[in-house]
């Protein structure tokens, strides 16, 4: 008779840890998906801003004024900084002799929109989300800058690895970038 009390005391304990392990493996799952909610959002809401961006009406005017800015700061960035940078025929640039065409593409808007949404997705108070956004936003553009100048370099020493490096290399180095910040702004802000 002892034995059986005891066997349903211990089958009631297993029953109870049980539930235990699977309510803390729900509060897991349930944590995890609280943390990726802003990035699918932000996801979500960049594909809507790539779309308005590329809206025939938007895009000339959009791409017009980014390819403008981004000419005019690296011609400024890099001359402050020695380098030989000038622009040619708009709009391109010249690096170290190397011609290169600016596009679109080339201006980072792709990231300037994701960051933007982003940060609003974020769970970080208005204060640090204006803080880190001034952050992406710095950082990105250096970023850029730095590309347009060491890519001049790169065409004019390696020009055969102009295409491979400007196409795959920077891509990562910006996503990379991205997911760093955001990861350490996180992390910063959940202390």
């Amino acid at each position: 008779m002892s034995m059986t009390k005891k066997s349903k005391k211990t089958l009631k304990k297993e029953r109870l840890y049980k539930q235990r392990v699977q309510q803390k493996e729900r509060n897991r799952k349930r944590k995890a998906i609280q943390q990726i909610k802003p990035l699918l959002y932000a996801l979500a809401l960049w594909l809507f801003l790539m779309m308005i961006a590329h809206i025939a009406d938007h895009y000339w005017y959009i791409s017009k004024g980014m390819i403008n800015f981004v000419v005019k700061s690296t011609i400024l960035i890099g001359s402050g900084l020695g380098f030989d940078v000038a622009e040619t025929i708009s709009p391109s640039l010249q690096v170290a002799g190397f011609d290169m065409q600016v596009i679109f593409e080339c201006t980072a808007y792709n990231f300037y929109l994701f960051v933007i949404a982003l940060v609003l997705f974020a769970p970080w108070t208005w204060q640090d989300k204006l803080i880190n956004f001034v952050i992406f936003i710095v950082s990105i553009f250096l970023l850029n800058t730095s590309r347009f100048i060491i890519m001049g370099y790169i065409g004019k020493i390696f020009p055969s690895l102009f295409h491979q490096i400007h196409d795959y290399v920077w891509t990562i180095l910006f996503a990379l970038l991205t997911a760093g910040l955001y990861m350490w702004r996180n992390q910063k802000y959940n202390r």
